[in-house]
């Protein structure tokens, strides 16, 4: 891992890529499907700016490096077939849409159908999604469901924004980086868009 120089990339630029350039940070309307280079990627639901917050808490590396918890990451919060070598910005942008798109697989399969979030609580549901992994969002260690996949099960949204803010402890210790990135997507979560 300690063999390559640290190298960051811009996170706003591979948000270019993904949303096909020319898209505003700050749009909150669904990016869609996404294509890069001619190749159909995904598609998401999560919003220019919903990346932004996403890109933002994790960062951009095109080299590989250890994450906190102990991961060999890429790009944007990456674990997935992460090469030894640096990667470049295209290849971080696809990588990263199609994490999002499962992040919210995992979001929409629990959200009642008959009651949709609005785009705020999606995509900061998604980002927290995304940073936790789907089966730490759904269960506890014990195994039982999380207070917020339940709140969202019920769609009692609000209710779910407010328990982000509890989700700030990596290896028993608060982390700092944490506590800013769940005050943004509860920010975000109670957007009215």
């Amino acid at each position: 891992m300690n063999k390559f120089k640290k190298i960051v990339c811009s996170v706003f630029a591979v948000i270019g890529v993904l949303a096909g350039g020319g898209v505003a940070i700050e749009s909150t309307i669904p990016v869609g499907q996404v294509v890069i280079a001619g190749e159909k990627v995904a598609t998401v639901k999560t919003s220019p700016e919903g990346f932004a917050l996403m890109g933002n808490a994790e960062g951009c590396r095109l080299d590989p490096y250890k994450c906190p918890a102990g991961l060999v990451t890429n790009g944007i919060g990456n674990t997935h077939g992460v090469p030894n070598r640096p990667i470049d910005i295209t290849q971080v942008a696809k990588d990263w849409a199609v994490n999002v798109e499962q992040a919210e697989q995992c979001l929409i399969n629990i959200a009642p159908k008959d009651n949709p979030m609005s785009q705020g609580q999606h995509d900061a549901f998604t980002s927290f999604v995304f940073n936790t992994g789907c089966t730490r969002f759904l269960k506890n260690k014990d195994d039982t469901s999380t207070k917020i996949a339940r709140l969202i099960k019920q769609g009692e949204y609000v209710q779910a924004c407010g328990q982000l803010k509890r989700w700030v402890y990596g290896g028993g210790k608060k982390l700092q980086g944490l506590v800013t990135r769940r005050d943004n997507e509860y920010d975000r979560c109670m957007a009215v868009d």
